[in-house]
């Protein structure tokens, strides 16, 4: 842990354990936190990443859909990236390029379910609704099962998305801990540390999107390689 983070943890906790619970602080379990005390894992992370989604684009919309794309700025995971779609039905932003500045209105899944259509017709704006449907990981092409969480922020429908395989993870292994214990320190931060807290936020989930990358990457590299030195195949005119 590099010298910010250590010192940033360190006046962080001393913070809260002088001022547990402060003026205008939302606390896990009161009716303005970003999660309840039972929420763990993946949904829970997803929720908290939407609520600086909609953050994000109202301070400043177009760098925000611009990290969305790029999965910077801590807005990418190793389990959870976000998209976001225009009044026009075209992505404007999506990790995938072969999705960006597409019309996706139509796009369904192979049970026919138009989950695009369906979450423009259904976004409003301080509600979080959810959909699920089958869709591929980013990099590769087999659709799987996938629950997305969605809202309105302004002009945009935007959704951050978990996998069936993600949120299957059991919820007291140390990643789900971890995400358990970030989302009550964001639900009390006092006022005066939530700059400094965002930024630790945003250090830690960039690296973790910069790894996921990396695995997506080492991953297709691997299956080229597999698929170059399979033998190749025959028949019995061969």
């Amino acid at each position: 842990m590099g010298p910010f983070r250590s010192t940033f943890a360190l006046t962080l906790l001393v913070a809260l354990g002088l001022a547990a619970s402060p003026q205008g602080a939302r606390a896990c379990g009161d009716g303005e936190a970003p999660t309840s005390c039972g929420d763990v894992g993946a949904e829970a992370s997803a929720k908290w990443m939407l609520k600086h989604v909609v953050a994000a684009l109202a301070a400043d919309k177009p760098a925000a859909l611009a990290h969305f794309t790029k999965g910077e700025a801590g807005f990418r995971t190793a389990d959870t990236y976000v998209f976001c779609v225009g009044p026009d039905g075209v992505m404007s932003a999506h990790p995938n390029p072969v999705l960006q500045g597409q019309n996706v209105r139509d796009l369904h899944d192979s049970d026919g379910t138009y989950f695009i259509r369906t979450m423009m017709e259904t976004a409003a704006p301080g509600q979080v609704s959810a959909i699920r449907y089958l869709f591929p990981k980013p990099g590769s092409t087999v659709a799987l099962p996938k629950t997305t969480y969605y809202t309105r922020a302004g002009d945009q429908v935007c959704g951050v998305g978990i996998y069936e395989s993600d949120a299957a993870a059991p919820t007291d292994s140390p990643g789900a801990r971890a995400a358990h214990l970030r989302d009550r320190l964001d639900g009390a931060m006092p006022p005066a540390l939530r700059e400094d807290w965002t930024a630790f936020l945003e250090a830690l989930n960039a690296e973790a999107g910069a790894k996921a990358v990396a695995m997506e990457k080492a991953r297709a590299g691997l299956q080229a390689a597999q698929a170059a030195l399979a033998p190749p195949t025959t028949t019995p005119d061969d």
